[in-house]
């Protein structure tokens, strides 16, 4: 296999690979010449221009048996920070980080009868900037449909949003720096992946259940899968049969689940699944019915999602995270005979800051695209 080589790359495009490879790990002159299988003048020029630029800093030598220790590179911890802001139908947390990953500041703010605005999103960032020394660029997550090239949401029902909006043209013009707006569970999907095995992350499905909205994140091939409009994995949408038009998130949303509890006489106060679950256990009849009618749907969804991509792993996330062996169990028992291959089907790992994180990761990967 040929080793990745800077050779054609132009020179804002070199720079920005070798300061990718030391965002990752610190490493020697020599280290960046076997990695990138180009000269040792091409790096050591490379190298010094990051330098002068302040970019990059030399490090104690690394101890070796023979020969002349190498220097070490590392990239300045403080040359610019990252700020990522995730949104949900509670609120939205922003937080900004140095190019080391550590925490410079973070705000949050409440949604407003579940609704967040485009302006207060910027509001939030504008003071963040105001305490963050040289913003280099800006990851937001939504809950909504993405377009990936311009960066337009077209729908975001979880945050009130019925409506399109430009958000990254909006957030450039205001901040005028690198901007990236990615669907909150397809970023999801992207830092459970990194925990997943070889066979597992190159086909799986994040099956997220929320307050208003189910969606899934998707990878399949080794890629992630975003769609013609970003749309890809908007399985809440789908109708529960050929008979039965309704969609899925209408009927088994948290917000569907604790309507019928309350229909049926149930104070909801605590996440609706896990009411859900707990009057089940305790034999309410209601709530039998109900989660019989919500473990179908998922098995429906399952079955979609099987036939069209065939998962290693589908894993459950939000409030789907609730649902134990037995739940997941019943899911695929009803599916067991009637497909070829069956899924894993495994609950999320609980991870309060794997948006955030996924968004910032994201930001930095679209500021080394556009090159040094």
């Amino acid at each position: 296999m040929s080793r990745p080589t800077l050779a054609l790359d132009d020179r804002r495009t070199q720079r920005a690979r070798v300061v990718g490879a030391l965002h990752e790990q610190r490493k020697s002159r020599t280290d960046l010449v076997e990695q990138f299988g180009v000269s040792s003048s091409l790096i050591t020029r490379l190298v010094r221009s990051l330098i002068d630029d302040g970019i990059l800093r030399e490090l104690g030598t690394q101890a070796q048996a023979i020969g002349r220790p190498p220097v070490r590179l590392e990239v300045v911890r403080d040359h610019g920070a990252l700020l990522a802001v995730s949104c949900t139908s509670e609120g939205l947390r922003a937080r900004c980080v140095n190019l080391h990953g550590g925490i410079i500041a973070e705000t949050r703010a409440e949604a407003i009868d579940g609704v967040i605005s485009p302006e207060s999103i910027g509001d939030a960032i504008a003071a963040l900037i105001e305490r963050t020394p040289r913003v280099l660029g800006i990851g937001v997550a939504v809950p909504g449909v993405v377009d990936a090239e311009t960066g337009d949401v077209s729908a975001a029902p979880d945050i009130g949003w019925t409506e399109e909006v430009p958000l990254r043209s909006m957030l450039r013009e205001r901040f005028g720096v690198v901007v990236t707006i990615d669907n909150d569970v397809n970023l999801m999907m992207a830092s459970e992946r990194r925990t997943l095995d070889e066979r597992a992350s190159r086909n799986a499905v994040y099956l997220y259940l929320g307050t208003r909205g189910i969606g899934a994140g998707i990878i399949a091939g080794g890629r992630l899968i975003e769609g013609d409009h970003g749309a890809a994995g908007e399985i809440g949408l789908s109708p529960l049969s050929a008979t039965d038009r309704t969609d899925f998130e209408d009927t088994t949303s948290t917000l569907a689940i604790a309507s019928r509890l309350e229909a049926a006489g149930h104070t909801v106060d605590a996440p609706a699944v896990d009411r859900l679950l707990a009057l089940a256990d305790d034999g309410d009849a209601a709530a039998l019915r109900i989660r019989a009618d919500v473990l179908a749907a998922f098995s429906h969804a399952i079955a979609v999602i099987t036939t069209l991509l065939d998962p290693h792993v589908i894993l459950l996330g939000g409030h789907a995270r609730s649902f134990r062996e037995s739940e997941r169990s019943a899911m695929l028992e009803a599916l067991r005979g009637e497909l070829p291959f069956l899924p894993d089907i495994r609950s999320a790992r609980p991870k309060p800051d794997a948006v955030l994180d996924s968004a910032l990761n994201r930001c930095w990967q679209q500021l080394l695209a556009g090159g040094l």
